[in-house]
């Protein structure tokens, strides 16, 4: 009865705490501008912040890998397995699904253009998972709410859009907290999935993502719609050859598409997603891991039954509780009891 008592409140003292600005919150924060009744200052979109001291020392800092900050690896010689440099893969990776089944993904959003695509997929039925921003969280708040009350699963894209092993242990914390913050507090719960820019990330991201409480999701099929408008070579109909590969050739995946610009909307709309509608069972990224709905969000991790995905090489590492309450309430909890 004293441990009930103790947990729920310590869970009443998290809520408050999560909501009452810090007074050793960085300088130079702001309130968003958005109609959003924001109750937290943020910092300034798409640049690198800093951290909140107590994100940083919750770290335990002995079990991080001293990999090197900015240097890629080099094939054949890659202990700290940099996924960017070599395609190395650790269990804990999230990256492809069961056979049969097609995990939808896009990054970069929300932006101007996302909105035919909310109403596409609501359309056909579908849910994709999206890979959040927190700089574009902050100014459209409204499409945060929207995608999650269609059903898609939030999940994090950092806050600048900066490769993370070029960045410190500091800023890495500080890129995921903040972008975890802002979509908490439009949708009350955060997420747990988390793809680095670029997929860039080694033992050392993986480590302090993990710490906080988060899983890596990647992907194995790349449409490369982000290069459309540089690259003359991508083209939607070069993208659409693409994919007819991967439906000749792969008996299931995760792709990685965009929702940044119309361009990268507009083929997903007209040629990516009615082509892999037609062969594969379209997904989304958690159900290609075997997590459930409410796995998705730490809030409600492991209150769900198992999921139906097979595909991915592990569920999620953290436990239930350090889900559940977060990175400061199971210290605490651990501490207590």
């Amino acid at each position: 009865m004293r441990k009930s008592t103790f947990l729920i409140a310590l869970l009443a003292l998290e809520q408050v705490y999560a909501q009452t600005p810090t007074a050793g919150a960085p300088a130079g924060l702001q309130t968003p501008t958005s109609n959003f009744e924001w109750k937290e200052a943020y910092p300034v979109p798409i640049q690198v912040p800093s951290p909140k001291p107590e994100w940083v020392q919750s770290l335990n800092n002995a079990t991080i890998p001293q990999a090197p900050v900015g240097q890629p690896a080099v094939p054949g010689t890659d202990p700290y397995c940099h996924w960017t440099s070599t395609q190395c893969k650790r269990p804990s990776d999230i990256y492809t699904c069961e056979q049969g089944h097609w995990g939808l993904s896009f990054d970069d959003g929300p932006t101007v253009a996302s909105p035919p695509l909310y109403d596409f997929l609501k359309s056909q039925n579908l849910k994709a998972t999206f890979f959040l921003i927190g700089g574009n969280v902050i100014q459209y708040p409204e499409m945060v709410k929207r995608m999650h009350e269609d059903g898609h699963e939030i999940a994090i894209h950092t806050w600048s859009h900066t490769q993370l092993t070029t960045q410190t242990n500091e800023q890495i914390v500080a890129e995921l907290k903040w972008t975890e913050q802002a979509i908490k507090e439009i949708i009350g719960v955060s997420p747990v999935l988390v793809r680095p820019p670029q997929g860039d990330m080694d033992d050392r991201v993986r480590n302090i993502t993990q710490q906080l409480g988060f899983n890596i999701a990647i992907w194995d099929h790349d449409t490369f719609d982000w290069e459309i408008g540089t690259n003359p070579l991508i083209t939607p109909q070069s993208i659409e050859q693409t994919v007819r590969g991967w439906i000749n050739n792969s008996s299931s995946g995760i792709s990685l598409e965009h929702d940044r610009v119309n361009e990268t909307v507009n083929v997903a709309i007209n040629t990516v997603v009615p082509l892999l509608k037609s062969k594969y069972e379209m997904t989304t990224v958690a159900a290609c891991a075997n997590m459930t709905a409410e796995d998705v969000y730490k809030e409600t991790a492991g209150q769900g039954s198992a999921g139906s995905g097979e595909g991915a090489a592990t569920s999620l590492n953290p436990t239930t509780l350090f889900m559940a309450f977060g990175t400061v309430a199971a210290a605490l909890i651990s501490h207590a009891l």
